[in-house]
């Protein structure tokens, strides 16, 4: 497990440090805000798990494409409700489709982001093969 450390001014922007890199928090444009980072660190997650499944599967791809969309509930604390993650797989063997739903499945199963978040959202994944 890594470690973070944040520097705030005395209003809404910091610069989070990490073990590798820095990222600046804020409202505005070109900074991060925390659902942004709670949504990078499910897709980073889901990603990594995937690439371990399909490489034990067997299965060969150019690119993937993951867009991934939070809703929160209306009453505080406005957690998230629902999160979609639309992935794309391009340069795919479109024969092979059941294994890479297959392969969401696992992932969704052993992505521990994927896990927690679905503690309290309703999860979604969405799988789109290209050629």
């Amino acid at each position: 497990m890594g470690q973070i450390h944040a520097v705030f001014e005395p209003r809404y922007h910091g610069i989070v440090h990490g073990n590798r890199a820095s990222l600046v928090l804020g409202p505005n444009e070109n900074e991060f805000g925390p659902y942004d980072l709670v949504l990078s660190g499910l897709c980073g997650c889901f990603y990594v798990t995937f690439l371990g499944i399909t490489g034990k599967m067997q299965l060969s791809y150019d690119e993937v494409t993951i867009d991934i969309t939070g809703t929160h509930r209306e009453e505080p604390p406005t957690l998230l409700s629902h999160v979609l993650l639309d992935i794309t797989v391009k340069g795919a063997d479109i024969e092979r489709e059941k294994h890479f739903k297959r392969a969401v499945e696992i992932a969704a199963k052993y992505c521990s982001v994927f896990q927690t978040l679905s503690r309290v959202a309703e999860m979604e994944t969405k799988l789109t093969l290209i050629s």
